[in-house]
């Protein structure tokens, strides 16, 4: 369990450790300004005893830095890829923290003091998007050391090339620092690393020359413990040897394997004093047996700081953990911050405001505030002394006066909150993977009506998997956040295919991915499908027996001529358009009775979603439609 430590406690002398920890950031660069002053304003409380020669001081980055590194799009830089820019950022981040640990270190002591700090780094499964070479070149050339615990280097040439070459790339690494007071004692940490095997389910085909003990083809959710035992097996052989040689030994494990199978290590791994979690995207903070586990969140908004101490016996004793809400910090100063003009400067016409978004009232709407509009302006005239009524229609005669009037009246009713202020953002968050999204309404939407247009006028809906969009659409947004959209599937894997289903392999499709995803909510992500209503609701009471409705029951379809949602027609023939890496699954049960009927489109969600924008001059609006309830 993690308590804190009181600095004033008098036998604290041994030696201390200092973690600033992140993962799961998803190549969001833009949060990077937020972050790096987020840790300048939290510094002495972050690095605690900064300059001490008994203080080791460590950034670790968790797994997924990066996503769909090999995707392009830039307006600035059109001859870079996600993975050029999303590494190039890295690097400035590493350099940026370094410097904050440096200049304190000297503002502590006074002097030229250095302080070190030890970066390390473990594989996401996002950072294997653009395959075994990206990644590779990562480690070899970055000022970092990566771990590679659950790598099988018999069957990785190309790690096992790295790691007898590279030595910033290893299984595990051990750090030893010295007392503060006794110069024969030397207190030592070892890091170990735990990535998500399931490369075949992730990245199938695209890791060649890198194999993780383990790898499979099954969903977070459907891993075992048996499942992963390779994985506990390599980490519980090194954890064994350190603590036979340093018996009071700390070790602490970076785990990009989410926190249900972190727990599953620690079970057979105890002596694991602290695990780093990715991959799950949560903020929570749990103790197993004497292992404290920390997850880190996603996407930039969080960071944890750890602060561990060793006690004058040797003994290493858990302190402290803070979170530092990014969001939350003062933004006083941010648009001078250097990584802030970094990107001003180098990504100059792709921070341009390029989308602009506005709802398309329904007639309701309008008409409830052209009924309420004559009275507003009647108390907009009262309100500059004009009771007379006579003088009213007057003065409303002159053209200048009554636009003046009209306008704040209109202004007066869009703050009233019965009438709908309209939407200007579709948010992107955790949510789209398990209910309706406003957001993958308006992107199913939109794909459709440009195959439409441009392929197969006959194309009834598209589904998109919630876990490959992982950016919002807000007024002003500009060309990063449009790439962002469809960033969650690698470009290798993105292609789309066209093909027909009965009504019946509809419902199968939809249903057993429903039941997988009331499993799993944020992990087993739902498929959200244009013209296509999906009781998710009742699925589950179906399966819990509370009804005795049949599945077929759950699923609706727009009808082409009323437009209105009905009943699903079991025998009917309905061309769709779905992903190639949801095709290509053996791991479910559907995608392999109906991939053999479609064909590849030739075109990628993202580049689409691009020509749709295009074609309406990047004006987004937000119609009646686009906020209708297609998942119940």
């Amino acid at each position: 369990m993690i308590s804190r430590i009181q600095p004033s406690e008098p036998n604290f002398k041994g030696a201390r450790v200092n973690i600033f920890a992140t993962a799961d950031n998803h190549g969001n660069i833009l949060r990077l300004p937020r972050l790096l002053k987020t840790l300048e304003n939290n510094a002495k409380e972050i690095f605690p005893k900064v300059e001490s020669p008994s203080t080791r001081n460590v950034f670790a980055i968790v797994g997924d830095w990066f996503i769909n590194p090999s995707k392009k799009g830039f307006v600035t830089h059109p001859e870079l890829s996600n993975g050029d820019l999303q590494n190039l950022a890295l690097i400035r981040t590493i350099d940026s923290v370094r410097k904050v640990v440096k200049d304190l270190a000297v503002k502590n002591s006074g002097g030229d003091q250095s302080a070190f700090l030890s970066v390390i780094y473990t594989m996401g499964n996002h950072c294997l998007d653009a395959g075994t070479e990206f990644i590779s070149n990562v480690m070899r050339k970055n000022q970092m050391t990566s771990l590679i615990t659950n790598v099988n280097l018999d069957k990785s040439p190309k790690m096992q090339y790295l790691e007898n070459t590279v030595d910033k790339v290893t299984k595990a690494i051990q750090y030893s620092i010295p007392d503060d007071k006794n110069p024969d004692l030397m207190h030592n940490i070892l890091f170990l690393s735990a990535t998500i095997p399931s490369m075949d389910f992730y990245n199938p085909g695209l890791c060649d020359g890198l194999e993780f003990y383990d790898n499979s083809n099954k969903k977070d959710a459907n891993l075992t413990e048996e499942d992963i035992q390779g994985t506990i097996n390599v980490i519980k052989e090194k954890v064994d040897a350190f603590k036979k040689q340093n018996p009071k030994g700390a070790v602490i494990l970076l785990s990009h394997m989410g926190g249900r199978l972190s727990e599953m290590i620690q079970k057979n791994v105890p002596q694991i004093n602290h695990i780093l979690n990715g991959h799950d995207h949560k903020n929570v903070q749990s103790n197993v047996g004497k292992t404290s586990i920390n997850s880190l969140g996603k996407d930039n908004e969080m960071v944890k700081a750890l602060s561990f101490e060793f006690d004058d016996n040797g003994d290493f004793i858990k302190a402290s953990m803070t979170p530092y809400f990014t969001e939350t910090t003062l933004s006083d100063g941010l648009e001078k911050h250097p990584f802030q003009l970094f990107l001003n400067e180098f990504l100059e016409k792709d921070l341009e405001p390029l989308i602009t978004v506005g709802e398309l009232k329904s007639e309701a709407d309008i008409t409830e505030g052209n009924a309420k509009l004559p009275a507003i302006i009647k108390s907009v005239l009262e309100k500059y002394g004009l009771y007379d009524v006579k003088m009213q229609e007057q003065l409303m005669q002159n053209e200048n006066f009554k636009n003046m009037i009209i306008s704040e009246a209109n202004a007066l009713l869009e703050e009233q909150e019965s009438v709908d202020k309209g939407i200007t953002t579709l948010s992107y968050g955790n949510e789209i993977r398990y209910k309706n999204s406003y957001l993958m309404n308006y992107l199913t939407s939109a794909i459709k009506r440009t195959i439409r247009s441009t392929i197969d006028p006959e194309i009834f809906t598209v589904a998109i998997q919630s876990s490959i969009v992982r950016g919002s659409l807000e007024d002003g947004a500009n060309n990063l956040s449009v790439m962002k959209v469809f960033d969650g599937v690698s470009e290798d894997l993105s292609n789309l295919k066209i093909g027909k289903v009965k009504g019946e392999e509809l419902v199968g499709l939809v249903v057993e991915n429903v039941l997988a995803n009331l499993k799993a909510p944020t992990r087993n992500t739902i498929i959200h499908w244009s013209d296509v209503q999906v009781n998710r609701t009742l699925i589950e009471d179906i399966v819990k027996g509370k009804s005795q409705a049949k599945y077929s029951d759950a699923v609706r379809v727009r009808n082409p001529l009323t437009k209105e949602f009905e009943p699903i027609d079991l025998q009917e023939e309905y061309k769709m358009v779905i992903g190639e890496k949801f095709l290509v699954k053996d791991d479910i049960e559907w995608p392999g009775k109906i991939r053999d009927r479609f064909e590849s489109l030739g075109k990628t969600y993202d580049q689409l979603f691009r020509e749709y924008l295009e074609s309406v001059n990047y004006k987004i609006h937000i119609t009646p439609k686009t906020k209708e309830q297609r998942i119940l």
